[in-house]
C-alpha cells in the first residue's frame, strides 16, 4: 500500500511488541465520561463549530423526563430513548422481557413471536401491571446494558424499575405503596417467597418475602418484587436456583482485539440467568429452555458475566495497489475520468456527505491506480468541501456543525433525515469521518488544522469513549452493547422500539473510526473503531444478512431491510422493492466491505438483472464471482450516488486476482485481501479494552432500583 506503508509499518511493530497474554489498561470509564454537564465542546486549530443552530436543525423533543440526568449529556438511540422524552414511555424492549409505562400502570410482557411473508413480530402483550395507572416518569440511573426508570404511580407512591437487557428477571422497588401486582393469572402454587403463576398459557414468577396469591393480585411485605419469566423447556429446580430477587445495580462492557478475534465481556454485578441473543450463543454452556425472539431463539446460561467472540473480519485501510492487467488499467482510468465528469451531488447532513464519501473514494482508486492526475483533481475538490463543513462562519454560513444545547451533541447543519433528532448520525457522519482521514493521509497538515472537529464528530456517534472523555457529549450514542450492534433513531418515538436500517453504513461508521484514528496516531480510537468494526460486522451479517441464523418460520427471506427491538421487516423507510432492502445493506462500497463475505445466497433475493444500484450488486457479486461481476459491469449497470465507478471495477479486478491466488475470499467472512492491515493473522491489538459503566451520581439510585 503506498499511502500510508511507513506509518503502518510502525504500528504493526509496537503491536507485535505487545504481550499476547496482556491487554491494554482499561480505557476510559463512562463514570467520568456520563458526569460531562452539557456545555459546548472546546477546538483548537483552524476548525470551529457553532454554539447554537437554526431553529430547522434544533431537536424535536426535550428530555423531559431526564430526572437525575438533567444537565447531563445523554446517549441517545437506546433502546430505552424514549423513557427520556415522554410522555411515560413506549414498550421498552430488553429481550426477552418488555415494560411500558402508561395510563393503564406499569405493565410488564413477554408477548409471543410470529412470523409472515415480509415480517417478524413481537406482540406487547401485558401480562403483569403494577398500578392502576401511572404518573411521572424519569430515568434514575444508566449503565451499558441496563436503566432505571423511576415511575410515580397514580394511587400514590412509586416504583424504581430496573431493566436489564437479556434478563428475564425485572426488579421492583416501591416506596409509599404497597407492593402488588394485578394480572389474569391461574397460580399454580407457590411459596411465601415465590409465586408460580400461569398467565395465558406462559408461566411466570414473582420473587418477594411474604407473598400473598389472591384473585387477581399478587402482594408482598417489604418494598421490592421481582418478575421473572420462565422459558419454555425448562428445568424448574435449576432455572428457580439461577434466577434471583437480587437486584442488578451496575453493567459494564468491554471489548478487546487480540489474537485475530474480538472478544466483547459483558458483566453485571450480580450472578444469574442471562437469555442470550444467536450472536451470543457459541460456545455457552446453557440450562435447558429459551425465548422467542424476532432476532431468533434466545438461550440461556447462568453467570455474572458472558463473553461474545468475533472474528476479525480482515480491513485495509486503503485501497490496495494490485497489478491490474493493460485492459483493466484502462478501465478503471475511464471510470475515474467519468466519476470527475459528474455532477457533484449535492446537500445537507445525508447527501452532502456522501458526496464526501464519493470523492475520497475516487481519490483512494486514483492513488492505488496511480492516476496522479485524478488523485489531485479528487483531493482538490474534497478539501474545500471538508473545509467548509468543518468551520462555522456565521449565521450566513450554508453548511457547518453546531452545538445542541438541549442533549449535549452535534448536528450538521442543514440536518436531512431527522438527524436533527439525533437520527442516522453514525451512518451520515461516518462519511465525512473517512474522507478526513483520506486527506489527512495525503495532506498531515490537514489533521493539524481541523483534526478537532472531526474528532468531535467521532465522539458524537461514537461516544465520548472512543477517544476519553469530552466536554458536553455522552459517553455513548448509536451502539448497543448487548445488542452488538447501532441503532439509528435518536429518541424510539415507536412501539416496536428502536430499529436500524442500513446495517451497511453502520459498518462502514466504524471502519471511518479506524482509520481516522490511524492518521492522528491515537491507538485508543484506532482500538475502538477496531472492536465495534468487528461485531457490529458480525451482527450485521447474522441479522441484516441471515448469515448462519434459522429465522422464524412464516418469514419468506434470508435478508432483513429494517431490524427493530421487537420487530424484523423486509422493507425499508423509502421503498419496498426487493432491490433496496438489500441494497441498503450493501453500501457504501469501501475497502472495508468485505466482511460481508459470499453473496450468492443473499442476491437471490433481487435476481440477476437487478434495475437500480446495478453497480453496489456487480460489486456484491464479485465476492462469490468476480468473473460473473465483470461481465455486468461490461454490459453497464445504474450507478448508485455516493459509489465510485471506478471503485467497483477496481474492487471486481482485486477480488478476480485474489481469487485466482486461491485466497481466503470465497470461504471465510470478509475473505483474504492484499495486505491486511486488522486480521486473524495480525499481531495481538494495541487495542484497548473499553469499559462502559454507570454514571457515578446514578449508583445511589440505580441501587435503588
Amino acid at each position: 500500500m503506498r499511502l500510508r506503508a511507513a506509518a503502518l509499518i510502525a504500528i504493526l511493530t509496537v503491536t507485535a511488541c505487545t504481550s499476547p497474554t496482556k491487554e491494554a489498561a482499561p480505557g476510559p470509564r463512562m463514570e467520568d465520561a456520563a458526569k460531562t454537564p452539557i456545555a459546548l465542546p472546546a477546538v483548537t486549530g483552524k476548525g470551529s463549530i457553532a454554539g447554537t443552530l437554526p431553529a430547522a436543525s434544533t431537536p424535536t423533543k426535550v428530555p423531559a423526563q431526564a430526572g437525575d440526568l438533567k444537565g447531563q449529556a445523554l446517549p441517545t438511540n437506546q433502546w430505552w430513548s424514549s423513557a427520556l422524552t415522554g410522555p411515560r414511555t413506549q414498550p421498552i424492549w430488553a429481550h426477552p422481557l418488555a415494560v411500558k409505562a402508561d395510563a393503564a400502570g406499569l405493565q410488564i410482557s413477554g408477548g409471543p413471536v410470529t412470523g409472515s411473508a415480509n415480517a417478524i413480530i413481537t406482540a406487547f402483550q401485558p401480562a403483569l401491571t403494577v398500578g392502576s395507572a401511572t404518573g411521572a416518569v424519569s430515568v434514575a440511573g444508566y449503565g451499558a446494558f441496563h436503566v432505571v426508570l423511576r415511575v410515580e404511580l397514580a394511587g400514590g407512591g412509586r416504583v424504581d424499575v430496573t431493566v436489564v437487557q437479556g434478563s428475564p428477571v425485572l426488579w421492583l422497588r416501591f416506596q409509599g405503596a404497597k407492593p402488588s401486582l394485578t394480572g389474569a393469572f391461574r397460580d399454580v402454587g407457590g411459596s411465601a417467597t415465590r409465586a408460580r403463576l400461569d398467565i395465558a398459557g406462559g408461566r411466570w414468577d414473582v420473587l418477594g418475602a411474604g407473598l400473598k396469591v389472591g384473585g387477581t393480585t399478587v402482594a408482598g411485605d417489604g418494598e421490592q418484587l421481582a418478575v421473572a419469566r420462565v422459558p419454555a423447556g425448562s428445568d424448574r429446580a435449576s432455572w428457580e436456583k439461577a434466577s434471583t430477587g437480587d437486584p442488578v445495580v451496575r453493567t459494564t462492557a468491554t471489548m478487546a482485539y487480540r489474537d485475530g478475534k474480538v472478544t466483547q465481556t459483558l458483566t453485571r454485578d450480580k450472578p444469574g440467568v442471562w437469555a442470550l441473543l444467536p450472536h451470543q450463543q457459541a460456545g455457552k454452556a446453557a440450562p435447558a429452555g429459551s425465548y422467542p425472539d424476532s432476532r431468533g431463539t434466545m438461550s440461556l446460561t447462568t453467570a455474572s458475566a458472558i463473553t461474545v467472540e468475533a472474528p476479525m473480519p480482515d480491513l485495509l485501510t486503503a485501497v490496495p495497489e494490485v497489478a491490474l492487467s493493460p485492459a483493466a488499467q484502462r478501465a478503471v482510468l475511464a471510470d475515474l475520468d467519468r466519476d470527475l465528469a459528474d455532477p457533484p451531488g449535492a446537500g445537507g447532513s445525508y447527501f452532502g456527505l456522501k458526496e464526501l464519501g464519493r470523492l475520497s473514494t475516487i481519490a483512494e482508486v486514483a492513488a492505488a491506480a496511480g492516476a496522479n492526475a485524478q488523485h489531485t483533481t479528487a483531493l482538490a475538490r474534497l478539501r474545500p468541501q471538508l473545509v467548509d463543513w468543518l468551520t462555522y462562519s456565521g449565521p450566513a454560513d450554508g453548511r457547518y456543525f453546531g452545538y445542541d444545547k438541549t442533549w449535549g451533541g452535534l448536528i450538521a447543519v442543514p440536518a436531512e433525515f431527522g438527524a436533527q433528532d439525533y437520527n442516522d448520525h453514525h451512518f451520515q457522519y461516518g462519511y465525512l469521518v473517512r474522507a478526513a482521514a483520506v486527506l489527512a493521509a495525503a495532506d498531515p497538515g490537514f489533521a493539524s488544522d481541523y483534526g478537532d472537529v472531526v474528532d468531535l464528530i467521532v465522539r458524537d456517534y461514537a461516544g465520548s469513549l472512543a477517544i476519553g472523555p469530552a466536554s458536553g457529549l455522552p459517553p455513548f450514542r448509536a451502539f448497543n452493547a448487548y445488542l452488538g450492534s447501532s441503532a439509528a433513531s435518536g429518541f424510539a418515538p415507536f412501539a416496536d422500539g428502536n430499529n436500524q436500517e442500513s446495517s451497511g453504513e453502520a459498518v462502514a461508521a466504524w471502519e471511518a473510526v479506524v482509520r481516522w484514528g490511524e492518521v492522528r496516531g491515537n491507538t485508543g480510537m484506532t482500538a475502538y473503531g477496531i472492536t465495534h468494526y468487528a461485531l457490529e460486522a458480525a451482527t450485521a451479517r447474522m441479522y441484516w444478512l441471515g448469515t448462519g441464523l434459522t429465522r422464524e418460520p412464516g418469514y419468506a427471506h434470508s435478508v432483513a431491510g429494517i431490524v427493530w427491538d421487537a420487530k424484523v421487516d423486509f422493507a425499508t423507510w423509502f421503498d419496498p422493492k426487493p432491490e433496496s432492502v438489500l441494497g441498503i445493506q450493501l453500501l457504501p462500497l469501501t475497502v472495508g466491505a468485505v466482511y460481508r463475505g459470499p453473496s450468492a445466497d443473499r442476491l437471490r433475493t433481487v435476481g440477476d438483472k437487478p434495475v437500480v444500484w446495478g453497480d453496489l450488486f456487480a460489486a456484491d457479486l464479485a465476492l462469490s464471482d468476480p468473473a460473473a461481476a465483470r461481465r455486468r459491469l461490461d454490459a453497464g449497470v445504474t450507478r448508485e450516488p455516493s459509489t465510485s465507478r471506478a471503485m467497483v471495477r477496481y474492487w471486481v479486478e482485486w477480488l478476480s486476482i485474489q481469487a485466482g491466488k486461491g485466497s481466503r475470499a470465497a470461504s471465510q467472512p470478509g475473505g483474504m485481501p492484499s495486505t491486511p492491515v486488522y486480521a486473524a493473522t495480525t499481531p495481538p491489538a494495541m487495542a484497548a479494552v473499553v469499559s462502559t459503566s454507570p454514571p457515578a451520581e446514578t449508583h445511589a439510585a440505580t441501587a435503588a432500583g
